[in-house]
């Protein structure tokens, strides 16, 4: 099985980014580490992109999951595209047998914004289809995804929600929570469920959000509701998490308030994350 997900920082360059997994390779150089091996344009891009990926994988790992991840028995391929532009990213797995049995990853933009906002993302996940084994539900992958990006991104995304709720553009969770196709406002999607995401992990932590998001995807989310956040349903949690924004995004947009769920990279050895 292929799932495909375009895993932007800001949603605004989908179709650059699906050309991307098309190239056969770019112009450059190599380098390889335990568990990526990266194209870029040069030895020094490749070997930033690879080591920062190594990085941000376990720091990630050890954020979501407490422990890291065993080394892959293959590398992950990296394409690297250096452009003037924001940073963007696609990664595509193969899953067999509750697995992943193949992955690859495509990042473009400015080198600064592709290793705090891309790669982060994309690394992202890599962990979460490690830990699921198969697809996890859009809203979630890619909403859990951003809250690895960095402060900016956050900030940004917080805003979107704001404008998407003003403009009651949001759906409700009984629909997002089962999006499979990417709609047509993929920002406002990006936002909300990074929004709705950040809600959770701050309410309950992330491994509860990860056993949310897996018997919500079994059972029914309405019983996961019941069961992980001792709320009726998902119209309760729709109407909790609306309540929750409005008031902590307006905090957060303040220029030196600080960030609890910000994930990042690490060196060995420290801790960090929920």
């Amino acid at each position: 099985m292929d799932a495909r997900r375009p895993g932007p920082s800001s949603a605004r360059h989908v179709a650059a980014w699906l050309a991307l997994a098309l190239l056969p390779g770019l112009a450059g150089a190599s380098y390889r580490t335990t568990n990526f091996v990266v194209e870029a344009p040069s030895a020094e891009v490749a070997k930033q992109v690879a080591e920062h990926a190594e990085a941000c994988r376990v720091s990630i790992a050890r954020a979501w999951l407490g422990q890291e991840l065993p080394a892959w028995s293959t590398p992950c391929p990296v394409k690297v595209k250096l452009t003037r532009g924001e940073a963007g990213g696609l990664t595509s797995f193969g899953f067999s047998r509750g697995k992943v049995s193949d992955q690859s990853m495509s990042v473009e933009g400015r080198l600064d914004r592709i290793l705090a906002s891309a790669i982060p993302h994309e690394v992202t996940h890599t962990v979460f289809a490690a830990y699921f084994g198969g697809p996890m539900p859009r809203w979630a992958d890619e909403g859990a995804s951003l809250l690895s990006e960095d402060l900016r991104e956050h900030r940004r995304h917080d805003q979107i929600v704001l404008d998407l709720i003003s403009r009651r553009g949001h759906l409700p969770l009984e629909r997002l929570f089962i999006v499979e196709e990417y709609p047509d406002d993929l920002m406002g999607f990006y936002g909300q469920g990074y929004s709705i995401s950040r809600f959770l992990v701050e309410m309950g932590g992330r491994p509860r959000f990860l056993a949310f998001v897996r018997d919500g995807s079994r059972s029914g989310w309405d019983a996961a509701a019941r069961s992980h956040y001792g709320l009726a349903g998902t119209h309760e949690l729709d109407r909790a998490w609306r309540s929750w924004h409005k008031v902590t995004a307006e905090n957060r947009s303040r220029p030196n308030s600080a960030d609890p769920v910000l994930v990042q990279a690490r060196p060995r050895g420290e801790s960090g994350g929920q």
